[in-house]
């Protein structure tokens, strides 16, 4: 039987997140329903945007009635797995991953990193929020078959031997730091987060607006 259902594109998935953490406040202010246009207000997405990535996952409103917020967060939560808890590991414990330990999703409580990995003496061997921080040496002796996931506060001139490190432990979905691209297995997701292109988009796009007034 033929797949009807049409394909989800890598920008709507990356907004679900957004979506999904928005209609949660909204539910806990007691909001029942919200247009798209209220909705762009809140998160700065375009009305048209939302409808059309609303539309790829059925009809989660009917047009002058708006959207229920009920409905969103059920959806958005079946969508992202929260009811499912993600344990999570941490290569790398400089500024950066130090930031990650300490704050470690608290807003999530269905993401939680469970251990951090580092190749500094002085870093090894002490806790962080809580968190333990072992010798990336000592990887094989502390994975556990139910993790598959991580994150990378690595140079980029040390990624691409980390993540093959952590494939060969069963580790399939990487988010890095670090954004020049690796070659890595077919079954292993990476996702670069490249915080100066992110910058750089930022202030293209706020002169850009600058320049219409």
């Amino acid at each position: 039987m033929q797949n009807t259902k049409p394909r989800v594109s890598k920008a709507t998935i990356s907004r679900i997140p957004l979506y999904y953490r928005a209609v949660v406040q909204l539910q806990q202010e007691g909001v029942a329903r919200i247009r798209s246009e209220r909705l762009s207000e809140i998160i700065h997405i375009p009305s048209a945007t939302i409808r059309r990535d609303f539309s790829s996952f059925g009809e989660l409103g009917k047009s002058g009635y708006g959207y229920s917020i009920a409905t969103l967060v059920e959806e958005f939560g079946q969508l992202l797995d929260v009811d499912s808890s993600e344990a999570i590991i941490l290569v790398g414990v400089g500024g950066l991953g130090r930031a990650l330990l300490m704050n470690n999703f608290r807003r999530n409580p269905d993401l939680n990193i469970v251990m951090a990995f580092d190749a500094d003496p002085d870093k090894v061997n002490t806790r962080i929020g809580g968190i333990p921080v072992y010798p990336f040496a000592t990887l094989a002796a502390h994975m556990n078959p139910n993790i598959h996931t991580a994150i990378l506060a690595v140079p980029s001139s040390a990624q691409t031997g980390v993540i093959g490190t952590l494939e060969a432990f069963g580790i399939n979905a990487i988010m890095t730091f670090a954004p020049q691209p690796v070659a890595c297995a077919p079954q292993t997701t990476i996702r670069y987060i490249d915080l100066t292109s992110e910058l750089q988009t930022l202030l293209y796009t706020a002169h850009q607006k600058m320049k219409v007034r």
